[in-house]
């Protein structure tokens, strides 16, 4: 059975990476959260929303994360949310998240605990740079598995190799073989 990988690239990969310019690589944390529609993956998302903030008071900073920390456990049970993914960048941290639809997004940014929060970012000052933009997604290519027993290239949502009927496993679904038809 095919085996999925974590962890860096190599770290031959990662001296080249660093001599291009404008490159930097630094140890870090990703936050990942799945949602109520975290067994699907990104070609089913139909919006992306990013957020983006910089910070220059600690207590501002951990007044935040504590306000984050409800908008992160209503986000597990959010109608549409498939999964999000945070990560510092120097001094900016970044949220990418997906949602099934724009309007499932908005849903979400109108529960009252989401514009309490922004109310208390307004109010409070607890960021020193803020950046929320919403996009919804016009196409994709969809997501596509290489076989790892014949060279064949089949849609994810086809649940065997077209070329040697294998089964494709789906990194979003755990160790299930069954993968959600594409959006």
């Amino acid at each position: 059975m095919t085996e999925l990988l974590a962890g860096p690239p190599p770290a031959e990969a990662i001296a080249a990476m660093v001599g291009i310019p404008g490159v930097r690589i630094t140890p870090s944390i990703l936050a990942t959260q799945s949602g109520p529609d975290g067994d699907l993956g990104p070609e089913h998302a139909g919006a992306v929303l990013m957020l983006q903030a910089t910070f220059v008071d600690p207590a501002g900073a951990a007044a935040f994360w504590a306000a984050s920390v409800p908008l992160m456990a209503a986000l597990a049970g959010a109608p549409g949310f498939i999964r999000r993914f945070s990560f510092p960048d120097g001094p900016s941290i970044t949220l990418i998240a997906l949602w099934r639809t724009i309007d499932d997004a908005r849903a979400f940014a109108a529960t009252p605990g989401h514009r309490a929060a922004v109310a208390g970012l307004y109010r409070e000052r607890w960021q020193y740079s803020h950046f929320s933009a919403l996009w919804e997604l016009r196409t994709d290519h969809g997501r596509v598995v290489f076989c790892t027993d014949c060279d064949a290239v089949s849609p994810a949502s086809a649940r065997h190799c077209q070329g040697c009927g294998a089964a494709l496993l789906d990194p979003y679904a755990g160790t299930s073989t069954a993968m959600p038809a594409s959006r």
